[in-house]
């Protein structure tokens, strides 16, 4: 179960990273950003295409997308300063809250 997990954690990773490059790229007005950052996502989608050889589909994504919006939130929040308030916050509780229901 560690090979799957790490490649999963990998491609959680390549695209959090993907995506500091985007907002890096001020809307692709700084083009290496840009292109930085689609390259990184088309790596992520690699990397999550080699764990659908250990898990299903649905799990494997739903894993993907919760570290992936708790990663972005926290990039966001500590790289870029941006505060998400109690709103925000309530939704992302309900976005993680239902891919983790979905695992089960």
């Amino acid at each position: 179960m560690i090979i799957p997990m790490s490649l999963l954690a990998g491609s959680v990773s390549l695209d959090l990273a993907a995506l500091y490059c985007i907002k890096r790229s001020n809307g692709f007005k700084r083009l290496a950003w840009g292109m930085g950052g689609m390259l990184l996502i088309i790596l992520a989608f690699v990397l999550l295409s080699f764990v659908l050889n250990y898990m299903p589909l649905g799990v494997a994504y739903s894993a993907w997308g919760s570290m992936g919006v708790i990663g972005t939130v926290l990039i966001d929040r500590y790289v870029f300063n941006s505060r998400l308030g109690t709103q925000g916050i309530i939704g992302v509780c309900c976005i993680v809250a239902g891919i983790i229901a979905m695992q089960l």
